[in-house]
C-alpha cells in the first residue's frame, strides 16, 4: 500500500510540475527570441542611418589643398570635443543653392572663424544626447558672403561667420507619416529652446519644409519671414 501511495505521489507531482517546466522553457525561448529581434532591429536602425559620402564630396576631398585644410580644421574641432557630431561631408556643405549660384558645394571656413561653430555644435550635441533629434541631415554650415547673398541669405547671416548650421529633419519630400514626425520634432526643439535657449544664446529658425536653423549668436526665434512673432515656438506652452 505504501508503495502504491509512493508511485501515485511521484507521478502526480511529476505531472503537476511538467507545465511549470514547459512554461520556464517557453519563457526562456521567448526572451531569447525577443533579445535577438531587438539586436537585429537596432542593427538595422544603425544601417538605415549610415550615411555615404557623395561623389562630389569625394572629388572635392581628393584635392591635396582641401585635404590639408580639412585635417587642420578637424584637429581644431577634436581639441574642442566636437569633431564627431556630424559627418565631414555634411560639416563642409555650403548652401543648397550652390549650383544655381555657381559656387562650391563644400568649403572649409577661414581659420579666424573656426571658433564660432564650437558653441553651435555643442548645442547640436545636447539635442542629440537628449534624444530631441535622431535622424537628420545637415544641409548648410559655412557660406561665404557672395554665396550667402545669392542663396537669399541675410547679409548678417550667422552662416557667413561660421556660427550656424541648417539641417533637415525628414526626407526631401516628406510623406504624411514624416510630416507628423516633423511636427513632433519641432515641438521638442521649441521646448528645448524655451528651457535652455537663453543660457545657450541660441537662435532657432523653424521652417515649414522641415528645415531647421540653429546658431549660438543670440536668444531669438523666427519662421520663414525671419520675424519672431511668426515662430511656432511662441505659441507652444512649456510642459509641466
Amino acid at each position: 500500500m505504501q508503495r502504491i501511495v509512493f508511485y501515485i505521489l511521484f507521478f502526480g507531482l511529476g505531472a503537476c510540475s511538467q507545465p511549470n517546466i514547459e512554461q520556464k522553457i517557453s519563457q526562456q525561448t521567448f526572451s531569447s527570441i525577443a533579445k535577438v529581434t531587438s539586436m537585429v532591429w537596432h542593427e538595422n536602425q544603425k544601417l538605415a542611418l549610415t550615411k555615404i559620402p557623395s561623389k562630389p564630396y569625394l572629388d572635392w576631398q581628393s584635392d591635396l589643398n582641401n585635404q590639408h585644410n580639412i585635417k587642420r580644421y578637424k584637429a581644431f574641432l577634436r581639441r574642442n570635443n566636437v569633431d564627431d557630431i556630424i559627418p565631414d561631408f555634411e560639416l563642409f556643405q555650403t548652401a543648397r543653392d550652390w549650383q544655381k549660384c555657381h559656387a562650391e558645394a563644400f568649403e572649409v571656413p577661414p581659420q579666424e572663424m573656426w571658433p564660432n561653430i564650437i558653441p553651435t555644435l555643442k548645442i547640436l550635441k545636447q539635442l542629440l544626447d537628449q534624444k530631441i533629434l535622431d535622424d537628420f541631415t545637415v544641409t548648410s554650415v559655412y557660406r561665404n558672403f557672395n554665396l550667402n547673398r545669392c542663396a537669399n541669405g541675410a547679409d548678417r547671416s550667422k552662416h557667413v561667420f561660421n556660427a550656424a548650421l541648417d539641417f533637415r529633419i525628414s526626407s526631401l519630400h516628406p510623406s504624411p507619416s514624416e510630416q507628423l514626425m516633423i511636427q513632433q520634432s519641432k515641438n521638442k526643439l521649441c521646448q528645448f529652446w524655451k528651457e535652455n535657449g537663453a543660457s545657450l544664446n541660441m537662435g532657432l529658425g523653424i521652417y515649414a519644409s522641415g528645415q531647421i536653423h540653429i546658431d549660438s549668436a543670440g536668444y531669438r526665434t523666427w519662421r520663414k519671414d525671419h520675424r519672431s512673432r511668426s515662430s511656432p515656438c511662441l505659441s507652444i506652452q512649456l510642459s509641466p
